[in-house]
């Protein structure tokens, strides 16, 4: 399915990327907040980005997934699964848990990699988004967080 793609971890400018990340979080200003202090990595299926993930520390033993996004054209292809499996991998002895906040639509794309709800954030896309934010076609309000032990 994800051929021949593989894991980059970009350690330089990470401004390039900022197009596909927006796709998961279409907010500059709150990307801002994360991307420096993040780790990037990349998928590349050839010589294009395929898929963006961005993990930051978020307490003692924790890091969270802050936006995972796959270019339109390498969707639906198994290429955010593989993502996950390395990020799973990479992480592992680095960190007891990983935590990613999402909203309604995609809880059970995380659920299907061993990630249980632990919280919720209610309107937290309305509080900190200017703009409404959508999943497809579902108006996203509150921030669901997940869990996966490493």
């Amino acid at each position: 399915m994800t051929g021949n793609c593989s894991f980059q971890i970009i350690t330089g400018d990470k401004r390039p990327f900022l197009p596909l990340i927006l796709c998961a979080d279409p907010d500059v200003s709150v990307v801002e907040t994360y991307l420096d202090r993040g780790i990037l990595v990349v998928a590349y299926c050839g010589e294009m980005p395929a898929c963006v993930a961005v993990v930051t520390p978020a307490s003692a033993g924790e890091c969270e997934l802050k936006a995972l996004a796959t270019a339109e054209g390498f969707r639906h292809r198994g290429i955010a699964s593989a993502m996950i499996h390395f990020l799973s991998g990479h992480f592992h002895g680095r960190y007891s848990s990983i935590i990613v906040g999402t909203a309604e639509p995609a809880v059970s794309f995380y659920q299907q990699f061993g990630f249980v709800w632990f919280r919720t954030d209610p309107g937290f896309f309305t509080r900190t988004y200017p703009e409404p934010v959508y999943d497809g076609d579902f108006l996203c309000r509150d921030m669901i967080y997940l869990r996966k032990d490493l």
